[in-house]
């Protein structure tokens, strides 16, 4: 993949652009950053995408797609009070991204403010993350996802884990591509899914 409109590569890393110019991307703070510089081939973000971001914590990556779909809308899903309260600082910034505290298990919850997302983003670390990435993908039938796998969190052995992950996905999606982003995050793997 060529780098996207506004990323640009500085020495090992991405840098995106802002309204003030430049501003560094780090892949060991952001995975889709990591995604990018591991070649992952697939780069769904327009002007006017909307993503459904579920495990968005304080909102480092949203910060960047807020760039990036300047023109769309970033809802981000957080079941942590904490992490919530640095999303709705960063969304006072930032007018198009919406902050949701729930529980990604519960797409009804929050479909009023989605509605009908481009593409959803999941970095969750949890056991059943797997589950709760189709079950959202069913709900909202977005053309295509983004799963940030953390293996550790799933009892049981790495490689197995990250082998049966792609086996159900493949299950599941026509496209599944799997990158290995554990130079930049240590035990994950990014899959894009369509």
């Amino acid at each position: 993949m060529n780098l996207p409109n506004g990323i640009r590569k500085k020495r090992s890393f991405l840098e995106i652009k802002d309204g003030n110019g430049w501003t560094a991307w780090n892949p060991y703070h952001s995975k889709l950053s990591a995604y990018i510089l591991a070649k992952g081939k697939h780069w769904p973000f327009k002007k006017k995408s909307i993503v459904l971001y579920l495990g968005a914590a304080e909102g480092n990556t949203i910060s960047y797609l807020s760039n990036l779909c300047s023109d769309g809308r970033i809802i981000g899903v957080d079941i942590s009070p904490t992490s919530m309260a640095e999303l709705l600082l960063l969304a006072g910034e930032k007018t198009n991204i919406i902050p949701f505290l729930g529980d990604a298990h519960f797409p009804k919850q929050y479909h009023p403010h989605v509605n009908s997302p481009d593409i959803i983003y999941q970095d969750i670390a949890q056991g059943d993350q797997l589950d709760i990435f189709i079950r959202n993908y069913e709900y909202f039938k977005p053309k295509c996802g983004f799963l940030m796998l953390k293996s550790r969190s799933i009892k049981g052995n790495d490689k197995e884990i990250i082998n049966q992950y792609k086996e159900n996905l493949d299950a599941h999606f026509a496209t599944v591509e799997c990158i290995n982003i554990s130079k930049w995050a240590k035990g994950h793997r990014a899959y894009y899914v369509q």
